[in-house]
């Protein structure tokens, strides 16, 4: 068993006006997946406004060391992530500056919205400071 979550990140395609999602899947941490979806969050935050960089700082927080290792960890691009987890997805926008988790249903859209904060606010219920 693992301890399953979901995070996306949008993205924008200016050339045909289209929003843009990638999900990283992680098949550990789910019941930490806010502090650690928070610490990615901030370590981004001098890139917030270009998401392509963002979404890649916030990725590599979260995966750290473990980019060599063969499981743990999965990228997919889409509307919604298909990965079956045991919590809801959460999704980090980056033009709209918001963070919202999702009861997540597998296979279908993303479920009814559970919680949404701008992006310092969920910093500041979730971060841990050593």
């Amino acid at each position: 068993m693992g301890d399953r979550y979901t995070v996306g990140f949008t993205g924008f395609d200016e050339a045909d006006n289209e929003e843009r999602r990638i999900w990283l899947y992680s098949h550990w941490g789910g019941s930490d997946r806010h502090a650690e979806i928070a610490r990615a969050i901030d370590a981004a935050k001098p890139r917030w406004s270009d998401p392509t960089y963002a979404t890649r700082i916030a990725i590599s927080n979260i995966v750290g060391e473990q980019w060599k290792n063969e499981t743990g960890f999965g990228i997919e691009a889409g509307p919604r992530c298909l990965t079956s987890v045991e919590y809801g997805a959460i999704l980090v926008d980056w033009f709209a500056k918001t963070v919202t988790e999702y009861a997540y249903l597998r296979g279908e859209e993303l479920g009814e919205v559970v919680n949404e904060w701008p992006l310092d606010g969920f910093l500041s219920q979730y971060l841990v400071t050593v």
